[in-house]
């Protein structure tokens, strides 16, 4: 039972970032089609964020920590910091 608790928040995370990487492969794909300037930001903030909050909520897990609200947090600010810094 104890390995499940941490290996299943490990293998959730990482599905979830594959389908992130993705979708975000197929929304670039369509924007070099398109070639239209939007005023969307050109950085990957938000992907930054899902997979910081998802991120820091399997460390949690993993760890059987009391606040969960700490390490969702932590993980979403260094997902958007990560996320801000690299550009489309």
């Amino acid at each position: 039972m104890e390995i499940i608790r941490i290996i299943l928040p490990i293998v959730l995370f990482c599905l979830t970032v594959v389908y992130i990487i993705k979708t975000v492969n197929k929304k670039a794909k369509e924007d070099n089609e398109n070639n239209e300037e939007d005023s969307e930001e050109n950085n990957y903030m938000s992907e930054g964020m899902a997979i910081g909050m998802g991120l820091g909520t399997a460390i949690w897990v993993a760890f059987g920590l009391e606040n969960l609200a700490i390490f969702t947090g932590i993980g979403m600010m260094i997902g958007i910091v990560v996320g801000m810094n690299i550009k489309k």
